[in-house]
């Protein structure tokens, strides 16, 4: 596949800190699930309105009104859903709608690896969606972020400067009791993750996926193996 153009990827780009987008998106699933799923199984809906569901979640996160909730999301509510993986949206006499794909069952699980190499500041805002089950390699910083039982929507930047936090947070609580050079060599690599940031020459990202269910938005250029 061809690499998107630079101004596609702007227009994908979700400028949220990673608790934010942490708080939409559960949100988010919450109201998918509170209104598709009883205690008696599936509600019989199968679209939610946008509009809604944007109010809903306007309301319930505190934005004052909605110009100030899509200031923060950086376009329309409509627009932010696109930009989410597993959330399929259609119009209707005017009116949008989306659904949430659900997971397939682990009988159903296919494991993937699927790599990026990030060649530019505009690939860190590919969205990656990490499943419960996904491991992330860095390669070139023999760098890891291991699975933890919990899905995380987040631009690669995020999922990134939420590495670094809390790898910076652990050395500060276990100072007292950490071998100075394992602080050091902790420290060390904060300092390489930051340099990628700042992509001075392409690095690989690749989740590693028992599951099959992790999934980058855009996709362009992914390299996705079944193994």
């Amino acid at each position: 596949m061809a690499p998107l153009a630079p101004g596609a990827l702007e227009a994908v780009k979700i400028d949220l800190s990673h608790q934010e987008m942490d708080r939409l998106v559960t949100e988010l699933e919450n109201m998918w699930q509170m209104f598709t799923v009883n205690d008696e199984g599936p509600s019989g809906i199968e679209w939610l309105p946008v509009a809604g569901i944007a109010n809903a979640l306007r309301e319930d996160l505190g934005y004052e009104d909605m110009d100030e909730f899509e200031d923060a999301l950086g376009g329309t509510f409509v627009d932010f859903l696109d930009k989410l993986p597993r959330v399929v949206k259609r119009e209707q006499e005017g009116r949008f709608y989306f659904q949430i794909t659900p997971e397939p069952p682990q009988s159903e699980w296919k494991p993937v690896r699927m790599t990026l190499t990030v060649q530019n500041r505009q690939d860190l805002w590919r969205v990656c969606l990490k499943s419960p089950h996904a491991r992330v390699e860095i390669p070139e910083l023999e760098f890891e972020i291991s699975a933890d039982g919990k899905k995380h929507i987040d631009s690669i930047y995020n999922h990134i400067a939420q590495a670094i936090f809390n790898l910076g947070n652990y050395v500060s609580s276990t100072r007292g009791s950490m071998p100075p050079d394992t602080a050091a060599k902790i420290m060390e690599t904060v300092e390489q993750l930051n340099i990628l940031l700042d992509v001075e020459k392409p690095w690989t990202w690749i989740v590693h996926d028992p599951s099959g269910i992790s999934e980058f938005k855009p996709a362009d250029g992914v390299l996705v193996d079944e193994l």
